[in-house]
């Protein structure tokens, strides 16, 4: 098209117009063009697409292994009465119990451990859960308040059906095979016995061996009423009833109003019998020396005890029963808010 070269003001605005209109209808006539190209291969049948392997049906209930696990959270709690979440190594993470979310909350030190003694072998301790994996979350990576240095099982497997989940775990060099059974109550059409807040973990410790073996299970938490406070201020009192023994854990300096006020329960169900010992509080230790001496003291024996005479405020609870060759014994704890 010929660029104007008459007045500035009229032939360039003129020369301009012309050549949109005829860009414009040049664009409106390519797809005209282009369709009518395209019809005999439209024409033709498309093959199918081949079916992806990531869009297989989904089986319930669902289990999750390896990675999957990794950033698993499955709640535990009544209805509208807070939660603690189990993840997918068997550990307790998101623990809401303060009132509001709390997304990444935990209280110190909350962690199960194993001792397994087969006749007169060299006993073997764990923590209760499958090995660290990444990602590795919080400001603090690995962290320490969860004792990343001390051993842990191998790997799990998490099969979870509201409201229930189990975490099958897997060790090679564990004399015994355990399992984690845990739950709210749940009662449809009952809405204070669904709206109880606590958190049931029944582990199941079988022995596949020809002889006994002597298992025992302890369950540590830092007390978190008043969390912030010293451990002075946090005072944890051993109760011991019918068919159990725990740990009641509160903050009497706390003004009843206060949001951090409250108390919290550690217990274990006792009926079947076995030995229970505890600790009131760790021995207090400068840095990180209260989790070696607790785990100098549980892994030498399997049991709990004597107590420092300053303690702070992460208290443990343990019970101790023998299984026959080839039995099975349950070990239920009680986290109650």
């Amino acid at each position: 098209m010929p660029y104007s070269n008459g007045p500035r003001s009229n032939g360039r605005s003129k020369g301009r117009r012309n050549f949109l209109k005829t860009l414009a209808a040049g664009a409106l006539s390519l797809p005209a063009s282009s369709a009518r190209g395209r019809e005999p291969e439209q024409a033709e049948a498309k093959p199918p697409r081949p079916k992806s392997a990531h869009r297989l049906a989904i089986e319930y209930p669902r289990t999750f292994t390896g990675r999957q696990r990794a950033m698993l959270a499955f709640p535990l709690g009544g209805v509208g009465a807070g939660s603690i979440s189990l993840g997918g190594r068997g550990q307790l993470k998101e623990w809401w119990i303060f009132n509001r979310p709390d997304q990444g909350k935990s209280p110190g030190y909350a962690f199960p451990a194993i001792w397994v003694q087969a006749r007169t072998a060299k006993p073997l301790a764990r923590i209760l859960e499958a090995r660290i994996m990444p990602p590795y979350e919080g400001p603090s990576g690995l962290g320490s308040e969860n004792v990343p240095g001390m051993p842990r099982l191998a790997s799990c497997a998490l099969t979870g059906e509201f409201p229930l989940v189990r975490v099958d775990f897997e060790d090679s060099i564990l004399p015994v095979r355990v399992a984690l059974e845990a739950f709210t109550p749940f009662v449809p059409l009952e809405a204070d016995d669904s709206g109880l807040p606590v958190a049931v973990l029944r582990y199941q410790v079988a022995n596949p061996g020809a002889s006994k073996v002597t298992a025992s299970i302890a369950f540590s938490i830092e007390n978190p009423a008043g969390e912030g406070d010293g451990a002075a201020s946090r005072v944890n009192d051993f109760r011991q009833g019918e068919g159990f023994a725990g740990l009641l854990m509160r903050n009497p300096f706390r003004a009843a109003g206060d949001p951090l006020a409250g108390t919290f329960a550690l217990s274990v169900l006792t009926g079947g019998g076995g030995k229970v010992t505890y600790l009131r509080g760790w021995p207090s230790a400068r840095w990180w020396q209260g989790p070696l001496l607790f785990w100098n003291d549980f892994s030498a024996d399997g049991e709990l005890g004597p107590e420092a005479p300053v303690r702070s405020a992460v208290g443990s609870i343990c019970l101790q029963r023998e299984i026959r060759a080839g039995g099975k014994a349950e070990y239920t704890f009680l986290l109650s808010w």
